[in-house]
Parts: C-alpha cells; sequence; structure tokens
C-alpha cells in the first residue's frame, strides 16, 4: 500500500464519518430532509474517492501483434503496447518486473499475450485492467 492510498481511504473515512455527524446532528435539530440529504452526499462523495481503486475487467483472452514499445506507468506497473494491426494499437498492463523484462526484449517481435480476469478494489500500484499472465513469441522476424 502505497501513500496515495492511506490518502485516499482517510479521506473516505473523513468523508463517511464526516457526513454521519452532520446527518445526526441535524435530524437532532429536526431537519430531517437536510440529514437525510447530508448523508446521501457523504456517501457519494465517499464512493467518488473509492472509484480509482475499482477494477471491472472480466474479458480474459490474448491478443497477437508486435510489441511496439514499454513504459512505465506512474504507480509502478508497466505499460506494453501491441500493434494489431496497421492501425491499432492496445495498450496492456504488466504488474510482474520478470515478465515486463520480458517484454522489453520482445519489441518488435510478433507475440502471443495473454491476459486473466480482473474483478474487484485494487490498490493504485496495480493495473486498472486485467494484468498480462503470459508472453509467448509467435515469429522471430
Amino acid at each position: 500500500m502505497n501513500w496515495l492510498d492511506i490518502i485516499l481511504i482517510i479521506l473516505v473515512i473523513i468523508t463517511l464519518v464526516g457526513g454521519i455527524v452532520i446527518s445526526i446532528l441535524a435530524w437532532v435539530d429536526g431537519e430531517i430532509g437536510l440529514g437525510f440529504g447530508m448523508l446521501f452526499m457523504a456517501i457519494f462523495i465517499s464512493s467518488m474517492f473509492a472509484l480509482p481503486f475499482i477494477v471491472l475487467d472480466n474479458g480474459a483472452g490474448s491478443t497477437i501483434g508486435t510489441i511496439t514499445s514499454v513504459d512505465k506507468n506512474f504507480f509502478g506497473t508497466t505499460a506494453v503496447y501491441v500493434k494489431t494491426s496497421e492501425t491499432t494499437q492496445e495498450k496492456l498492463c504488466i504488474e510482474d518486473k520478470e515478465l515486463s523484462e520480458q517484454a522489453k526484449s520482445l519489441i518488435g517481435k510478433e507475440v502471443k499475450v495473454s491476459y486473466g480476469t480482473r474483478v474487484g478494489l485494487y490498490s493504485t500500484g496495480k493495473c486498472g485492467q486485467a494484468p498480462i499472465e503470459k508472453i509467448e513469441v509467435v515469429s522471430e522476424d
């Protein structure tokens, strides 16, 4: 867990607790509508802070193409760009260091890239999509 994850978790907690406290104070004062409105806003804002952690990618499969480049992402994962046709290029993600080194060594080669599924809550140091699980050389051009 990195510092950004911790900050986002603290913001979610502060927003929820603050919204609940303000809602209770409004209900005690007889402002039922305001209390429910504040509670709804607290839940909504907290969910906005939590949105970067939610990943819904259940389209497991593979892609065949040529690796054009490998770059480091901001939060420590590796981006792999695979050209699948003359006009189409896919951006895929790797979390494993050994696999990212293998991808770097295969730049310019035709490969089959396999990836699984990813559904759930993941920190910012993880891929925002299903990560690459395996890279196989298709041809040695």
